[in-house]
């Protein structure tokens, strides 16, 4: 009799257990199954510092949206991109120099001595400007200027190897995407819809009595500013809007708006420029809406142009 009394017990345990696990609802992981992997919402490189802000993917409407721009931001276009991490700052002075160190590596401008400036009697050529003498002082703080696209290039192929990340510079539709915070309908950046950082203002018209500049807007800087001298945007990236120009990964199209794929466009399959966006510390109120656009040769290099780095997900 014990042992049936035992034999019963294993029985009805067995069946207690078994009505009392829950059952599993179709279509979802058992709670054995491994959690699902999300991205992480940052990601910092370990050899330069640069830290990477994760952008949500989404559809947007790209281009144009206010109707005042030039005709190479039309026609509007909807527009899907997919996750993707980028650069919560523009490479700075300080990240560029790490490379430089580290390659012995001499930029276009130091090649061939000299530079894109602005000067008292407008923009020229001028000896000796590279990213270690633009013309004015940065610290190691400020944003990297006086670099070609191939520059650019050379710092985000070195830093792939060293990383084991595809580094690479943004497709402009990436960089639009995340300058409208998300695709939202903005035309500067932001929800009011006024200036921001570091463009033309009172304080580059004192400096350089510039005809155009936001008449009433002082951001306190003449030539750049330090990284995170202003508010972020909603994605918590700065300087999308001011600062620097920045070069894009796309071959430039004047057209290329009409014939642009949906997903993930990544520009013109070929060309002899490559797009700059964003605006930078001497531009005027008609050169900082996000869907502004222009194309620069390769190996241009600009007292105001910089690079924001880019890391895809796969």
């Amino acid at each position: 009799m014990r042992r049936i009394s035992i034999a019963l017990s294993v029985v009805f345990l067995f069946f207690a257990l078994a009505f009392a696990a829950p059952k599993p609802v179709p279509g979802q992981p058992s709670s054995t199954s491994q959690p699902q992997a999300f991205p992480e919402p940052t990601y910092q490189d370990p050899v330069t510092g640069i830290e990477f802000v994760l952008v949500k993917g989404g559809c947007y409407r790209m281009g144009d949206t206010s109707g005042d721009g030039e005709s190479d931001q039309r026609p509007v276009h909807e527009v899907c991109v997919d996750d993707f991490y980028l650069g919560r700052t523009e490479v700075t002075v300080g990240q560029f120099e790490k490379f430089v160190s580290a390659t012995r590596y001499q930029t276009e401008a130091e090649r061939e001595g000299l530079a894109f400036a602005l000067t008292y009697r407008g923009w020229a050529k001028v000896a000796d400007r590279n990213w270690r003498n633009p013309g004015f002082p940065q610290t190691d703080r400020h944003p990297v200027v006086c670099v070609s696209w191939n520059d650019a290039r050379a710092f985000l192929d070195w830093l792939s190897k060293k990383t084991g990340k595809a580094v690479r510079l943004p497709t402009e539709a990436e960089w639009e995407y995340a300058a409208r915070c998300g695709g939202k309908n903005y035309k500067y950046g932001q929800a009011d819809g006024g200036p921001s950082g570091n463009i033309a203002d009172e304080a580059l018209q004192r400096a350089y009595r510039v005809t155009f500049w936001w008449k009433g807007y002082d951001d306190g800087f003449v030539y750049t500013a330090p990284v995170k001298s202003f508010s972020p945007n909603e994605v918590g990236l700065y300087d999308m809007i001011g600062n620097v120009w920045e070069w894009c990964q796309d071959w430039y199209g004047n057209d290329y708006y009409s014939g642009s794929p949906k997903d993930n466009p990544s520009g013109s399959g070929s060309g002899d420029s490559r797009v700059v966006r964003g605006g930078s510390w001497y531009s005027e109120p008609g050169f900082v809406p996000v869907a502004f656009r222009f194309g620069a040769s390769p190996s241009e290099r600009m007292d105001g142009l910089g690079f924001r780095a880019a890391l895809p997900l796969r």
